[in-house]
């Protein structure tokens, strides 16, 4: 019982000493690096950040991003964070001149159960609406590469685990651009894979794969940590703030944004 006692004073202790607005100010940062790459980064690492007016806001106002990766990562995003309040946003993203935005858009409706999305996708489904710029080209690269690349082989399984996985499931455009990065293993994928396990064992893994030689595992590692609510890695997840990947400083901001958060308050639909 003491023990116990001890370690939730220590975790609070730990809290107390960081500020709220030290991730805020990585994510920031990244949101407005000039390197599209890294703005696209830091909307994905913000899937884990629950729908409060703050996050939501910050995602919103991407949305006119002149990268169209950035828009359909705002799109994606806010279908992971089912930011109801973004809804009519999205429906205007529709209107995008980027195929791949208003695919991502209308995942995101239907992933809400708004009949606009549905009609998008089945659009694609019968061949009436295009899903990205040269979509037949780019379909037959794609399946090609697939058919060569075995991380690719294992994102489709994640792909098509998706409606069991729970937030790993909703999680996929993130897992898509760890895996897209050559140094992923299968260590990315099962920290991805395991972070909705409750076990002491994959509690122990998670922790370790925080401080992993490859990137992609570290950022696999805080997207676990935030969605199982670990708050006493909250220390070590400032720690990677400071990492020399952007990628895991912005999961890392994200995943102690995600621990700092109450109870979900959506964000007022507009």
């Amino acid at each position: 019982m003491k023990q116990t006692l001890l370690l939730v004073l220590t975790v609070c202790a730990a809290l107390a000493q960081v500020t709220d607005e030290s991730p805020w100010q990585a994510l920031d940062a990244g949101l407005k690096d000039t390197n599209p790459a890294r703005r696209i980064s830091a909307v994905l690492a913000m899937s884990v950040v629950k729908p409060q007016p703050r996050p939501v806001a910050l995602l919103e106002g991407m949305i006119t991003d002149k990268d169209l990766g950035v828009r359909q990562a705002v799109c994606a995003t806010l279908g992971d964070m089912k930011s109801t309040a973004s809804v009519k946003m999205l429906k205007q993203a529709l209107e995008d001149k980027a195929p791949e935005v208003i695919f991502a858009a209308a995942r995101a409706l239907y992933s809400m159960n708004d009949p606009a999305g549905r009609e998008v996708l089945t659009g694609v489904l019968l061949g009436e609406q295009k899903d990205s710029s040269g979509f037949m080209t780019t379909s037959i690269r794609d399946a090609k590469l697939k058919l060569r690349d075995p991380k690719a082989l294992l994102l489709i399984g994640v792909n098509q685990a998706a409606a069991l996985l729970g937030p790993v499931g909703a999680g996929v455009p993130l897992a898509e651009q760890l895996l897209k990065d050559g140094q992923a293993s299968g260590k990315t994928i099962a920290a991805l894979l395991l972070a909705t396990d409750t076990s002491v064992e994959s509690k122990t893994a998670i922790r370790q794969a925080l401080s992993d030689k490859n990137w992609t595992v570290r950022a696999a590692a805080t997207r676990a940590v935030a969605l199982r609510g670990l708050g006493e890695d909250y220390p070590d997840l400032k720690a990677l703030l400071d990492d020399k990947r952007e990628e895991v400083k912005y999961a890392a901001a994200a995943a102690m944004i995600r621990l700092k958060q109450g109870g979900v308050k959506q964000a007022a639909a507009k």
